[in-house]
Formats: C-alpha cells, sequence, structure tokens
C-alpha cells in the first residue's frame, strides 16, 4: 500500500465518518451514538420476534431442514474441519519457511488457493442463512442504521436520489479487511500516534461525544494492542516475521500450540506426581475424550512416538504379545545386562 493510501485510509477512520460522493451527492455516514446502538438492537430483537411469529426459520431450524434435504451433510462438515485443519498447516508450514523464499511464496499460493475453496464451500450455506429469522433481522437493523446515521448537508437524508440499498452496499464495502487494518496498524502514519498516545495526550478519533467507535476503529485499536503484545512477547519474532500476515499467523499458532503443550505436560505431571509414578518408565493416563487424548499422544517425545507406532504395528501383525517380548523392552533389557556384566 502506498504512503497516501494509508494517509487516506487513516484519516478517514479517525474522522470515523464514510463519506460517500455519487452524482454531485454528498453523504456523510457517522457512527452511532450508544443510545441509537440500544435502539438498533431493539430494532432486531422487534424483527426477529415477528419473524418468528410469521413462521420464518431461525439458524438452528434451517440447519436441521437443510441437512434433512441433503442441502448440507456431515459430509460438508468434516470438509469443513478439513479446509480448516489444512489451512492452519499451511500456515505453520509458511511459518517454519520463513527464511526460504521460494518455498515460503509457494506455500503462499497454495493458501490463497485454500482460502478461496473453504469461502466457495461455506457459501451455500451462507446463502440460505440469509432467509432465517436471524438474517431477516440483520437486514432491518442495517437499514434502520443507515436510515439514521447518513446525513446530506447536515440534515438526515431522504433517499430520493440514491437509493438505500446502494448506500448500504457502499456502507459495508467500507468495513475494511484484517488485511489492510494489520497494515495500518503496524506503519506510518497510524503507527507515530499509537506510540505517543499517552504522553502527547493526543486524540487518536475525533468521534463527537457518546459517540460508539466505528468498526474500522475498533479493529484498528484492537490490531495495535496486538501488536503490542507481540512486541512484549520473550519470543517476540522479527521484524520480518511480524511485517508477513501469513508468517505471523503462523507463528501465533506455533505459540498457541506451545503453550497448550506446556500446559498439557504441567496437568500430566501434577496428576503424577507420586514418586513410584514418577520415576517409572512408562505411564498410562486415562483419557475419556478425543481431546484429551490428543493432549497425552503430543506429551509424548519423538522417541516415545516411535516407540507407540512401532508397538502398534506390531500388535496389527501378531495380534497379540507379551510385554517383556516387545523390541523396545528387549532392547531397555539388554542394555541393562550390559550394564550389570
Amino acid at each position: 500500500m502506498k504512503q497516501h493510501e494509508r494517509e487516506f485510509f487513516i484519516a478517514s477512520i479517525r474522522s470515523g465518518k464514510v463519506i460517500l460522493n455519487k452524482d454531485n451527492i454528498r453523504l456523510i455516514i457517522k457512527p452511532l451514538s450508544l443510545d441509537q446502538t440500544l435502539q438498533s438492537c431493539e430494532i432486531y430483537n422487534e424483527s426477529y420476534n415477528q419473524a418468528f411469529i410469521d413462521g420464518i426459520m431461525n439458524e438452528d431450524d434451517m440447519d436441521s431442514w437443510m441437512r434433512s434435504n441433503d442441502l448440507w451433510t456431515h459430509e460438508d462438515d468434516k470438509k469443513s474441519e478439513g479446509f480448516k485443519k489444512d489451512l492452519e498447516k499451511l500456515k505453520i508450514e509458511i511459518y517454519n519457511a520463513r527464511n526460504d523464499k521460494n518455498l515460503r511464496e509457494n506455500i503462499r499460493v497454495y493458501l490463497r488457493i485454500g482460502e478461496v475453496q473453504y469461502s466457495q464451500h461455506l457459501s451455500k450455506k451462507i446463502t440460505y442463512y440469509q432467509n432465517t429469522a436471524e438474517g431477516v433481522a440483520t437486514a432491518e437493523k442495517i437499514s434502520w442504521i443507515i436510515k439514521n446515521s447518513t446525513y446530506y448537508n447536515n440534515k438526515l437524508y431522504d433517499f430520493q436520489d440514491l437509493s438505500l440499498s446502494y448506500i448500504v452496499e457502499e456502507w459495508q464495502s467500507s468495513f475494511l479487511n484484517d488485511r489492510i487494518i494489520r497494515e495500518l496498524a503496524r506503519n506510518e502514519p497510524w503507527k507515530s500516534l499509537w506510540m505517543v498516545r499517552e504522553n502527547s495526550k493526543i486524540k487518536l478519533f475525533y468521534n463527537e461525544d457518546n459517540i460508539e467507535l466505528s468498526h474500522n476503529q475498533k479493529n484498528l485499536v484492537i490490531w495495535s494492542q496486538m501488536y503490542d503484545n507481540i512486541q512484549e512477547s520473550p519470543d517476540c519474532p522479527p521484524k520480518d516475521v511480524i511485517d508477513d500476515d501469513d508468517v505471523l499467523d503462523g507463528w501465533f499458532i506455533v505459540q498457541s500450540k506451545k503453550r497448550e503443550q506446556e500446559k498439557a505436560e504441567q496437568d500430566i505431571n501434577n496428576s503424577t506426581s507420586n514418586e513410584k509414578i514418577k520415576n517409572a518408565s512408562e505411564v498410562y493416563v486415562m483419557a475419556t475424550t478425543e481431546e484429551k487424548v490428543a493432549q497425552i499422544h503430543n506429551i509424548n517425545s519423538p522417541h516415545a512416538k516411535g516407540v507407540k507406532r512401532q508397538r502398534a504395528n506390531i500388535l496389527k501383525e501378531a495380534g497379540s504379545i507379551q510385554h517383556q517380548d516387545l523390541p523396545d523392552q528387549r532392547l531397555i533389557m539388554q542394555m541393562q545386562m550390559n550394564r550389570r556384566s
């Protein structure tokens, strides 16, 4: 993004306004006050209740209806989970390949393709949900917001020359995606403003009194704080990682898995604090859920995982085997005999 583009976005976000220029008509959409936000929620609730009375399905009913008509199946759920796991795996891979430019960029191509495929897969479900009670209520809420926040010459607009649907579309398109917000948060001119905000008492946003933060304002603050937290992390990655959204996403996942691993190890250590158990070569821990099974499996060392795979293959071929006849156990006993001799 060019510097002048970032300056425009930041000025627009700081103003809190969305400005539309169409056919010599200049409209200003202002962020809501808290009272207006409350009223828009009341509109949603009223519309939802009326839709329910009118027999329009809610999201749960729509989900059941789609499944009963094979419009969304268990296989679709599995496919969704598969897409999410594949995207997570690609983000980890691109982080691990951060120092190999060619490999990193190849992975990025597959990441973009995966995101498009996942979005396309979900699109049919989203299309049906637009006709739910929640979808109808959301449309009514948005219409109310636009009608009560769009101004022409300092007066509420009458929608004579420009349609409500057009203005709604333009307003929604003004919501910047995370990639744009992230670039704005870590670069000038916002970066300096964010850094000096407390010492200089600078006003970040020029909303009128009692006006809520806009969608873009909230996201910009969230990501600015996120980058602060990254910088304060003892495992803070280098700047080239922070500046690459895909690679940084991989870092987030790696750090999350690291914390989960440490917590799982601590939980297991706490549950096996007995000295006899602590000094045992093997400890068997009961697991009642698949998630717990995965946690226990992940705290095993690479060597222990290899032993488990070897034992599973032997049992698959032999059907059953005495514990002392397992190859790893025979090796341990041989080593003990060698130490005694």
